[in-house]
C-alpha cells in the first residue's frame, strides 16, 4: 500500500529515548527470578539508562498467580526513576496460546485491570492476534483504551504484517491513534520450518518495513533465541532449542556469531542484539530477560554498540556473499 509513513499523531511520546534495550520480565516473581532479585535487575537497568520495561498480566507466572505487574508497581512507588515508560499487554490465554481474545470487551477489562495493578498508565500491546475478529473492531477498542486514560498508546505482539498494516490504516483513516509497538519474535537465529510455535509472528523484511513505514518501535522478543546464541546454550531451554533452534544453519549462525564477536572485543549476546538494530529500518528496542546484573549489563552496552554492525559484518553474520 502506497501510504504515508505515519499513520497517525502518537498519544505519547516516541519510545526514542527508552534506551538501547527494553527489560523483559517474564520470569519476575518466579523461583527464577523472586522479587530481590528483580528489584535489583530493575535499579541497575535505570542506572544504565533503560526506559522501557516490557511486562503481561500473564508475566511471572508462579502457583496459578501472576506476580509481574505488581512487582514493578511495587518497585514504580518506590523507586526515584523519572520516566520510566512500561508495556504490558491483553489478549493472551495461556491455556490457549495460538490465538489471542481479543474481543473489545476483553481488551479494554484488560486495559483497566493492568492500569489498575500497574498504577500508571501504560503502551497496551495486543498479545496475540484473532483474525476472526475485525481489526477494525480491535482498532476502536484500542483508541479507547487511550481515550479513557489508561493507556498512552498501543501496539501488537505476534501479529501478521497484513493485519498490523490492516490496523495502521483504519487508524489513519479515522484519525485514531495507530499502533506505535509491533513485537515480532526475532533473532539471529533461524527457526526450524515448519516452526514448532506456528502462532508466533517473526519479524519478516514485509513487517519491518510495516513498521517502518508508520512509524512504529519494534521491541522484538526471543532476541537471542531463548539462549541459543549465547555463550553457553546447555541449559534449562535446551530442550526448547532441540526443537526450535537446532539446525544447521542456526549452528552456523552461532558459530558466525562467536567469531565476529572475538573480533569485534564484544560478546556474542551483545553483538546478536546490536545486529537486530542495525538491520531493520525501523527504530528498535530488542527485549532483553537477564538474571544477573552482569549479563544485563552485556546486554545493554551490546545493543548500544549498533554501529559496529558494519553492512560487511551483517552479511558476515548471516551467511550472505
Amino acid at each position: 500500500m502506497n501510504s504515508p509513513k505515519t499513520a497517525a499523531a502518537p498519544a505519547s511520546p516516541p519510545l526514542s529515548g527508552a534506551g538501547p534495550a527494553a527489560l523483559g520480565t517474564f520470569e519476575f516473581g518466579t523461583p527464577a527470578l523472586p522479587a530481590a532479585m528483580a528489584y535489583e535487575l530493575l535499579d541497575a537497568y535505570y542506572e544504565q539508562g533503560g526506559r522501557l520495561i516490557d511486562t503481561a498480566p500473564t508475566y511471572g507466572p508462579d502457583g496459578g498467580a501472576f506476580r509481574a505487574e505488581a512487582l514493578i508497581a511495587t518497585w514504580l512507588r518506590t523507586a526515584a526513576a523519572p520516566g520510566m515508560h512500561v508495556i504490558s499487554k491483553a489478549g493472551l490465554d495461556p491455556a490457549r496460546p495460538e490465538r489471542g481474545d481479543l474481543r473489545p470487551e476483553i481488551i479494554l477489562t484488560s486495559a483497566a485491570g493492568s492500569a489498575a495493578r500497574l498504577g500508571v498508565p501504560f503502551t497496551l500491546v495486543l498479545h496475540r492476534d484473532d483474525p476472526q475478529i475485525p481489526v477494525d473492531e480491535i482498532a476502536d477498542a484500542a483508541s479507547r483504551a487511550v481515550a479513557d486514560g489508561l493507556a498512552t498508546g498501543t501496539g501488537a505482539s505476534n501479529w501478521t504484517a497484513a493485519r498490523l498494516e490492516a490496523w495502521a490504516v483504519r487508524a489513519a483513516r479515522c484519525g485514531l491513534p495507530g499502533p506505535q509497538v509491533t513485537a515480532p519474535l526475532w533473532s539471529l537465529a533461524p527457526r526450524k520450518n515448519p516452526p514448532a510455535e506456528p502462532w508466533l509472528a517473526e519479524a519478516t523484511p514485509g513487517h519491518l518495513a510495516v513498521a517502518d513505514r508508520y512509524g512504529m518501535t519494534v521491541t522484538p522478543y526471543r532476541t537471542l533465541a531463548a539462549g541459543f546464541l549465547a555463550a553457553s546454550h546447555s541449559g534449562r531451554h535446551a530442550a526448547h532449542h532441540a526443537v526450535a533452534y537446532d539446525t544447521p544453519a542456526g549452528r552456523q549462525r552461532r558459530e558466525r556469531l562467536r567469531r565476529a564477536a572475538r573480533a569485534l572485543g564484544m560478546t556474542p549476546h551483545g553483538l546478536a542484539l546490536a545486529w537486530l538494530r542495525a538491520v531493520s529500518p525501523a527504530p528498535v528496542i530488542p527485549v532483553v530477560g537477564p538474571r544477573t546484573v552482569a549479563q544485563l549489563r552485556e546486554s545493554m552496552s551490546g545493543a548500544a554498540a549498533a554501529d559496529r554492525v558494519t553492512p560487511e559484518v551483517a552479511a558476515y553474520l548471516e551467511g550472505r556473499p
